[in-house]
C-alpha cells in the first residue's frame, strides 16, 4: 500500500502543478484532475485522509474503511493501465515544463503499481508490520479525524466496517496459503502474539476506544452525553464486531504456523528475485 500512498502524492502534485501553469493544454489538466479524483473514488482509506471531496461525497467516505480484497488490488492495476495508456497518447511537443515534469512523475509511480501485479503475493495480508492488523487499527486511531460531532459519529460507521475489512484479509491469507505462499514461521508466531495482545483486554481499554474517547475531549461540540454514547457504540462493535472477526484471524494463522521456515527472502518465492529487483529500482529506471 505505500505504493499507493506515493502515486497519491504524485496525482496531487500533478493537479497542482498544472493549475499554477499560465497556459496549460486543457487536455492534461482535465487528465490530471480526472485521474486524481477517479483514484480517490476507488480508494476511500485516501480520499478520508486527503480530505480531498467535499460535502456529502466526502462525508461517505470518511465513513468507510477501503476494501482488502484481491479484487480492489486489481482493480487499482487496471485503473494505473488506464492512466499509462492515456499518458502514452499526449503530445508532448505541446506541454510546457510543469506539465511535463508531472507526467513523468505520475508514469513513475503508475508504473511502478502496474509492474508490482505478478508479485502480490508477496505482501502478507496479516502481519507484524503492515498487515490488517496494524493498517486497520492505524487507519481509525491515527488518521481518522476527529475534531467534531460528526468526525465521531463517522468515526463509528467506519468502525463497523473493520470485521467486514478483516474477514477479507482472511480470507486473502487462506488464497495465499492454498497455493503455498506463506509468511515465514517467525512472522506468523509475532503476528500471533501481537494479535491476541489486541484482542485481550476489555472492549473499553481497546485502543479503538480509548484512542476514540481521548479525540472526543478536544471536540467542544460534543457534550459529555454524546461522547458517553459514541464510546457506548464503539465498545459495543469491539466486542460484538472487532473481537469476533480477530478470532477467525488468530486461528488462521495458527494453522498456518506448523507449514512453513523462518526463510524470510523474496528469493523463496516463484519470481522472488524479479520482486526484489523491482522493489529496490529506483523509480527513474522503473518508466
Amino acid at each position: 500500500m505505500a505504493h499507493y500512498r506515493r502515486l497519491l502524492l504524485a496525482l496531487v502534485l500533478a493537479t497542482l502543478l498544472t493549475a499554477q501553469t499560465a497556459t496549460p493544454p486543457r487536455s492534461i489538466d482535465d487528465f490530471f484532475r480526472d485521474l486524481t479524483a477517479e483514484w480517490m473514488r476507488m480508494s476511500p482509506n485516501l480520499a478520508m485522509s486527503a480530505r480531498y471531496f467535499t460535502g456529502p461525497e466526502q462525508d461517505e467516505f470518511e465513513r468507510q474503511i477501503g476494501p482488502l480484497t484481491e479484487a480492489d488490488r486489481i482493480a487499482h492495476i487496471d485503473k494505473a493501465k488506464q492512466g499509462l495508456a492515456m499518458l502514452r497518447t499526449l503530445d508532448r511537443s505541446k506541454l510546457t515544463d510543469e506539465p511535463w515534469t508531472s507526467a513523468d512523475v505520475m508514469a513513475w509511480q503508475l508504473d511502478h503499481v502496474v509492474r508490482e501485479q505478478p508479485f502480490l503475493e508477496r505482501e502478507f495480508p496479516l502481519e507484524q508490520f503492515n498487515g490488517a492488523n496494524i493498517r486497520l487499527v492505524s487507519f481509525l486511531t491515527v488518521t481518522h479525524p476527529l475534531q467534531n460531532l460528526k468526525d465521531a459519529q463517522n468515526y463509528v460507521a467506519a468502525l463497523g466496517q473493520v470485521a467486514t475489512r478483516m474477514d477479507e484479509a482472511i480470507a486473502v491469507s487462506k488464497a495465499q496459503a492454498a497455493a503455498g505462499v506463506l509468511p515465514p514461521r517467525l512472522i506468523l508466531q509475532a503476528t500471533i502474539q501481537q494479535m491476541q495482545s489486541f484482542a485481550d483486554p476489555a472492549p473499553a481499554q481497546n485502543p479503538f476506544v480509548t484512542a476514540m474517547d481521548q479525540k472526543m475531549s478536544s471536540a467542544k461540540d460534543i457534550t459529555p452525553e454524546q461522547r458517553a454514547e459514541l464510546r457506548a457504540q464503539a465498545e459495543k462493535i469491539v466486542a460484538g464486531g472487532v473481537y469476533p472477526a480477530w478470532k477467525p484471524a488468530i486461528a488462521t494463522l495458527e494453522a498456518q504456523l506448523p507449514k512453513p521456515t523462518d526463510d524470510a527472502g523474496l528469493w523463496r518465492f516463484k519470481n522472488g528475485a524479479e520482486a526484489y529487483a523491482i522493489s529496490r529500482m529506483p523509480l527513474r529506471q522503473r518508466a
